[in-house]
């Protein structure tokens, strides 16, 4: 099959060689009827792309991979430094190739599995949650995900699923590793339940071999219930001849709690949509971003927290640097509902400039439709701060070790909010790899420091 002509004969044929049951070769078909009706995006009419050229920075026609390839190694995982047990799940190219569930937490209830063998086996928790996200209208605008997430609701290939039941909470991270291997279009999908009261912790590991040139449209499902407490990870390392189209999609329900990190240094072009639906009241998001872009490469992130319910909060907090000839678009959006009183939001970006010719585009964008509410945004962007440089190097530290040092610095505010075991210290050695590759003489210095943009 190929992502730009799907054909429901296609469609029905892949369902059944993979002996899937027959409401999800049903909930696909139903999937593939919006993507007739529906065309890729235009940058110059969809307001969500308008920063991204998708004719020429996304190509769909390619192939579906939907096998694993031979002899593939993996490279290692966050999980592999924690002493816990851990539960985890082991994507190559198109296939689910290694489910790993301690014992001790099987017997307590945790499922994870194979998306198909869930939809069979678990039909009463999958059916009603898969593709519930993106084809919901919380906020009632009438809004509809376009054709890159609805090709995915059609075609996935690898999927996961996990199961965490009511008042269990984990202490060690539960993993999903997704790794490319081949060229053509990979559709992982991933559908989490945390029933209420519950605690999990998600990391979502991004890798692939060098010079592969693949297409990655990734959806993650997350419904996180009444007091639950939910975070996901997400550690994207791609090599950059990699173009990766990411949703994950939280549902927080009354009282529950949400932390999404994400962590972009790969690929060649990225757009990146972590997004929280607050539908219950005291529900509450913490969307943090860490990103570096370099030569050529063009990230477009776009954290969209939507709140439905009153009472609830969130705060948005992206940070990136780009060096080369590169390109970053932040777009926060905030929507409020008129129903939605007592919200408390804020959303910030901040961009640190090292190189001439790299560009950072932000835009934190508030939409909101009640009074009583509490909300802020802010921008700024700017090159590294010479008072700051001048500060360390009087104190003997090397001008090269006082880049770094400041540049580490810059992400702190971030990675120090992050009590997720392993993911510190992972995303600080992506950026020391991405800093240590880089001439550090070309770095750009202001006597002025970062000048704020606050709308």
């Amino acid at each position: 099959m190929n992502l730009d002509s799907l054909s429901e004969a296609a469609l029905t044929a892949h369902s059944d060689a993979a002996g899937e049951t027959a409401w999800l070769r049903d909930h696909r078909l139903a999937a593939f009827k919006r993507y007739l009706d529906q065309a890729w995006p235009d940058s110059r009419q969809d307001e969500f792309w308008r920063s991204t050229p998708f004719d020429r920075r996304i190509n769909v026609d390619r192939d579906l991979m939907a096998v694993a390839g031979e002899d593939v190694e993996v490279p290692p995982s966050v999980l592999a430094t924690i002493d816990e047990p851990t539960a985890s799940v082991q994507i190559v190219d198109g296939e689910v190739t290694r489910i790993t569930v301690p014992s001790e937490l099987s017997e307590q209830g945790l499922v994870l599995t194979d998306l198909r063998t869930a939809a069979a086996e678990h039909e009463d928790l999958v059916r009603p949650a898969l593709g519930s996200l993106t084809t919901s209208d919380p906020d009632g605008t009438g809004g509809q995900e376009d054709r890159t997430i609805t090709v995915n609701d059609a075609a996935w290939t690898a999927g996961v699923f996990l199961y965490v039941p009511a008042e269990l909470e984990l202490s060690a991270p539960i993993g999903v590793h997704v790794h490319v291997t081949q060229p053509g279009a990979h559709l992982p999908r991933v559908l989490a339940v945390a029933a209420h009261h519950a605690k999990a912790m998600i990391y979502l590991e991004h890798t692939s071999v060098a010079g592969i040139d693949a297409l990655v449209d990734e959806v993650v499902e997350v419904v996180a219930h009444d007091s639950a407490e939910v975070h996901v990870a997400s550690l994207q390392t791609w090599s950059n001849e990699i173009e990766h189209l990411s949703l994950q999609k939280v549902q927080a329900h009354r009282d529950a709690t949400v932390g999404q990190l994400s962590v972009t240094i790969g690929g060649r072009t990225v757009r990146f949509r972590p997004e929280t639906d607050l539908v219950g009241p005291g529900a509450s998001t913490r969307p943090l971003g860490i990103y570096f872009a370099d030569e050529g490469q063009w990230f477009d992130l776009q954290p969209y927290v939507r709140h439905i319910a009153p009472n609830a909060s969130s705060d948005v907090l992206f940070k990136g640097a780009l060096q080369g000839h590169s390109r970053t678009v932040f777009r926060g959006n905030i929507y409020v509902a008129k129903d939605a009183v007592g919200t408390d939001t804020d959303e910030n970006n901040k961009s640190l400039i090292l190189t001439e010719g790299a560009r950072a585009d932000s835009t934190p964008f508030l939409e909101i439709h009640c009074a009583d509410i509490t909300a802020g945004h802010g921008s700024a962007t700017g090159q590294i701060d010479a008072r700051h440089l001048f500060y360390l190097e009087s104190r003997g530290i090397p001008r090269d070790e006082a880049l770094r040092l400041i540049v580490f610095g810059f992400f702190r505010e971030v990675l120090g909010e992050v009590d997720l075991p392993g993911m510190e210290e992972a995303a600080l050695d992506a950026i020391d790899a991405r800093v240590a590759a880089a001439d550090l003489s070309t770095f750009q210095v202001n006597d002025a420091g970062l000048q704020d943009v606050v709308s």
